[in-house]
């Protein structure tokens, strides 16, 4: 990372921010999968067989 002109300049590894590793797909992947869970408790408690 060096200035130029007032300005910070970075290469494009020094650039990224974030990461995609295990630990933030398996997050992802739960928490999509409640999320399914949740609507389809939804769907059957609205439209459910009474």
């Amino acid at each position: 990372m060096h200035k130029e002109q007032g300005r910070t300049v970075e290469s494009p590894v020094e650039a990224r921010q974030g990461f995609l590793d295990r630990p933030v797909l398996a997050v992802l992947v739960v928490s999509v999968t409640l999320l399914l869970v949740l609507y389809g408790f939804i769907y059957f408690g609205f439209f459910g067989t009474s």
